[in-house]
């Protein structure tokens, strides 16, 4: 009867509560050593002290929860709501008086003169300059030259001159970039410029440029059947 009883006796693990046999120095389910723990226990995992500890958690959370909870909705409502009704006014714009624009000048600095800035250097662009130039019968010299964006007032200047004799049938004229390709289609018809052509090989140019773009200064030999020898000088002026 003793023997039986002995073996009806089981000990637990100390550490995961798994039953174990008495004579066992190590718990099958984790490994535990028993010599690490106190007398081991008869004691199913010692459910009273688990029991215990497991309640006393369960009323732990309960009184935590209950604390969080127990905030009234009404007043959590209105915490949430209070930043917006305090920061509303900083939206709220006052109208400002024109005197109070940032852009108006104190009168000190409004009567400040401004500093004098160097002036950009006037224009000057060189068009032709050749003493002897062969224009064959039935062709042109042609001189294309650009004016930049300036508020300078500009002009081309300069003269033409027939060499060893006058050439009664050269055509001098001025054309803008849309003129030219006009003309350039059909050189022998007149050429339709903004400003005055001047007939003959001698001549002094004066001719006002309006504004910036592409010009062709043409000295044309399109009515003759012989070369003429021409000298040529021209340029773009511009002033104050």
């Amino acid at each position: 009867m003793n023997h039986v009883q002995d073996e009806s006796v089981k000990k637990y693990c100390n550490f995961c509560g798994e039953p174990m046999l008495p004579d066992a120095k190590e718990c099958k389910q984790c490994g535990w050593d028993v010599s690490h723990n106190g007398p081991p226990t008869t004691e199913p995992g010692d459910r009273k002290a688990r029991i215990s500890v497991a309640a006393g958690l369960i009323v732990a959370y309960a009184v935590v929860w209950t604390l969080i909870q127990g905030t009234p909705v009404p007043a959590r409502a209105d915490a949430a709501r209070e930043p917006l009704r305090t920061a509303a006014p900083e939206f709220t714009a006052e109208p400002v008086s024109e005197a109070a624009t940032v852009i108006t000048l104190p009168p000190a600095i409004a009567s400040t003169p401004a500093p004098a800035t160097k002036p950009s250097a006037l224009i000057l662009v060189k068009v032709a300059d050749t003493k002897s130039s062969i224009v064959p019968p039935r062709d042109a010299l042609q001189y294309t030259f650009v004016l930049p964006e300036t508020d300078q007032k500009c002009k081309l200047v300069g003269t033409t001159k027939g060499v060893g004799g006058f050439g009664g049938n050269i055509e001098v004229f001025l054309l803008t970039d849309d003129e030219y390709v006009f003309w350039h289609a059909n050189p022998a018809a007149i050429a339709n410029s903004s400003w005055e052509t001047f007939r003959g090989s001698e001549n002094t140019l004066n001719y006002g440029l309006p504004g910036p773009g592409t010009y062709h200064f043409v000295v044309s030999n399109e009515m003759s059947p012989a070369a003429q020898a021409m000298a040529v000088k021209a340029q773009v002026k511009c002033t104050r």
